[in-house]
């Protein structure tokens, strides 16, 4: 496969790449579609990624998400920080400084999203560079938290959309450009059983999805009218995932503890063109 896909069309392979850093032979068979996930064990040091997340969790950043409830989060992402002209101000307002502040709770150490952003730079065959958004940055380096017994129904995540349903307009900068995107989370805390990662081979254009959603208002699909996943992976304490944030993917419900995650999406506008990355 030469090209890079489209970004809803059903890949050929449900295979993992497990690897000690992220390179670019590795990216590029992700965003072709050769491979469905790549993973690496003690991408930051479990133990300290263990003692990060009680600081984010007694953060002024942590708050819950107006639309799910029983979840919170460490910092805004573009679904709930555009969701209003205020909620869009403060959210640029607050990127570089919660940028800065995850930095500064893993000084010395290098955070894990910096290294991450390091390997994309260097491996990706045009580099990687922060999104921005009518000339300004976006905020990268969310944490996520499912509490105990609480998931994710499966879903896509793609720029383009969620710009145009919250600005109710075209006025999406250079997201239109995006011919892909991915997702890479990095794992603070982890169950003993529950939270795996599922994933599927394929997403839907934006009617398919919206026929297919679990109810009216809701913000993922029903399982009832999509096949089961190809692929469900195991997270642990310390370990990366990147995969495919425009084919469907869900996370099950947690069982006996919290799963903390820092994630950031990676735009794809083709080979010869810089990656993108954000939350």
């Amino acid at each position: 496969m030469n090209e890079l896909p489209t970004p809803f069309s059903e890949l050929s392979s449900n295979s993992v790449a497990n690897v000690e850093r992220v390179s670019g032979a590795d990216l590029l068979a992700l965003a072709k579609g050769e491979i469905l996930a790549i993973s690496a064990d003690e991408y930051c040091d479990p133990d300290l990624g263990r003692s990060i997340t009680q600081h984010l969790l007694n953060d002024e950043r942590y708050t819950g998400y107006p639309n799910v409830p029983d979840v919170h989060k460490w910092g805004l992402n573009t679904y709930d920080g555009f969701s209003s002209p205020e909620r869009e101000e403060h959210y640029f307002n607050d990127a570089l400084p919660a940028i800065q502040s995850m930095r500064e709770y893993w000084s010395p150490s290098i955070s894990p999203i910096d290294r991450l952003r390091l390997e994309l730079q260097e491996g990706w065959p045009a580099g990687a560079n922060l999104e921005y958004l009518d000339n300004r940055a976006l905020f990268v380096g969310q944490a996520r938290i499912f509490h105990e017994s609480k998931g994710a129904i499966p879903h896509q995540d793609f720029l383009p959309w969620e710009l145009r349903n919250l600005r109710k307009s075209e006025r999406t900068d250079r997201a239109p450009e995006l011919i892909g995107q991915l997702t890479a989370n990095i794992y603070l805390q982890t169950p003993q059983s529950g939270g795996e990662l599922e994933l599927w081979l394929h997403g839907y254009d934006h009617p398919e999805y919206k026929s297919k959603l679990d109810a009216p208002d809701s913000y993922g699909l029903s399982r009832d009218l999509i096949p089961d996943p190809a692929l469900v992976l195991s997270p642990r304490d310390g370990m990366l995932i990147l995969f495919h944030a425009t084919r469907v993917h869900a996370v099950r419900p947690s069982e006996a503890c919290d799963r903390v995650a820092i994630s950031t999406f990676i735009g794809v506008r083709g080979i010869d063109h810089p990656l993108t990355y954000w939350s």
